[in-house]
């Protein structure tokens, strides 16, 4: 059969010391390939789901998840946190107060990338939107499952709370370390905000790290950005008087 398209369903690079590349894709007219540095693996579609439940079930023996059960937590954020799993020393259920979390909240800056900085709660778009500004999260841009959109994520979301509370067994809010930054489970917190308010204290799961590379420092990536952008500038703007100076030569 031939391949009338390729789908990449995931791709990462540099997962620790070893993965330098990794790409799962759907080859249509071929079934699923996985790249792995410069191997490349070969799966029908049943094969391939196959090896993922294997691969759930290894992670599942994994000391510090047993307790808390692996396959509860969202894949997609497993997989973005993939570099750190190495580094988790335990995983703890703490009480904390609501508004006392910060959501991590995409900003454009100007004429550049967008940075993630901490904001609380009630300034989300996912909040804002439960209080009536649609706006701010129909427009946001961020990663969803596949084929459903923000606003129907959140609306299923708050639905489901309405209905059965904040059921730990279908996924806590999940911080990393001391710090208070929400790495998984904003919906879930501005749900809980606009139902309840923000003195609530909740049950969240802490992942606790050896070393300090899961440690979040937006404000440092923010200087970084505006020192590149400055240093980006004044070299075009040397470059100009350069070509100026040689222009007169």
């Amino acid at each position: 059969m031939s391949n009338p398209g390729v789908i990449t369903l995931a791709s990462i690079r540099n997962v620790g010391r070893n993965i330098h590349r990794l790409d799962i894709e759907d080859n249509i007219g071929e079934a699923i390939h996985i790249h792995l540095n410069s191997l490349r693996m070969d799966f029908s579609v049943e094969e391939f789901l196959m090896v993922a439940d294997a691969f759930i079930h290894a992670g599942m023996s994994l000391e510090v998840f047993q307790k808390y059960q692996l396959e509860r937590l969202d894949p997609h954020f497993l997989f973005k946190m993939s570099d750190l799993i190495q580094d988790i020393r335990k995983v703890e259920i703490q009480s904390c107060r609501l508004g006392d979390l910060r959501s991590l909240v995409r900003v454009r800056i100007p004429k550049n990338n967008y940075v993630m900085l901490p904001r609380q709660i009630k300034y989300s778009p996912a909040y804002r939107f439960l209080k009536g500004e649609s706006d701010y999260l129909t427009e946001y841009m961020q990663h969803n499952y596949l084929g459903v959109n923000n606003v129907t994520r959140l609306e299923k979301l708050r639905d489901s709370i309405k209905k059965n509370g904040y059921r730990h067994d279908s996924g806590y809010i999940v911080l990393f370390g001391d710090q208070k930054f929400i790495r998984d489970g904003q919906h879930r917190a501005a749900v809980l905000a606009s139902l309840g308010g923000f003195d609530q204290e909740i049950p969240v799961m802490v992942f606790h790290f050896t070393g300090n590379r899961w440690r979040l420092k937006p404000y440092r990536q923010v200087l970084k950005t505006f020192v590149k952008k400055i240093a980006v500038y004044g070299m075009r703007k040397a470059k100009r008087v350069l070509q100026r100076l040689e222009n007169l030569g």
